[in-house]
């Protein structure tokens, strides 16, 4: 019975040590599993970052192509924008100028004819101030004329008047002589 003990003891001893043996194996093929695995995984990183970094560059070339075109293409357009607005701003500057010139000469136009008007005027305040004179001259000499009818006739006046005391008075002396007689 002791034998047999030992014995089943000794067999279990086996069993348990083929089993650890067994795990250690399978955990030995799972690491290395797990390195070959991870090797890999390395491997299709660095892959994947080659073809990362060559499709950088490729997108680097084509992107600074795409880049010195679009510089080209920029500097075109700035030009041609930069022409465009030189020949608008010389427009507008021409239109300026051709609206200042028509400004000067709507100015000059009123101008002369302010002073047209303005002459036209001081004539006819001449003008009105001669015919006032001239009025004024025509009633002043009519006032004259007035006056020396007036005389004329207060002197015809005084002669009829004088006249009548004469005739009067030699009546009277004719009258004294007659009375004398």
């Amino acid at each position: 019975e002791q034998r047999q003990k030992e014995e089943q003891a000794k067999l279990v001893e086996e069993e348990r040590q083929k089993e650890e043996q067994a795990k250690l194996v399978e955990e030995q093929r799972q690491k290395e599993q797990a390195r070959l695995a991870e090797e890999q995984r390395q491997k299709d990183e660095q892959s994947r970052l080659a073809e990362e970094q060559r499709q950088k560059e490729e997108q680097a070339s084509s992107r600074s192509s795409r880049r010195l075109a679009e510089e080209q293409r920029q500097k075109e357009d700035q030009a041609r924008l930069a022409e465009q607005q030189r020949k608008k701003e010389e427009q507008k500057q021409k239109e300026e100028q051709a609206k200042l010139a028509e400004e000067q000469r709507e100015k000059e136009e009123r101008a002369r004819l302010a002073e047209e008007q303005r002459q036209k005027d001081e004539q006819s305040r001449l003008a009105e101030e001669q015919r006032q004179k001239e009025e004024q001259a025509k009633l002043v000499e009519e006032e004259r004329q007035k006056e020396e009818q007036a005389k004329l006739v207060e002197e015809e006046r005084q002669k009829e008047e004088q006249a009548k005391l004469v005739e009067e008075q030699r009546q009277k002396e004719q009258a004294r002589l007659a009375e004398e007689q």
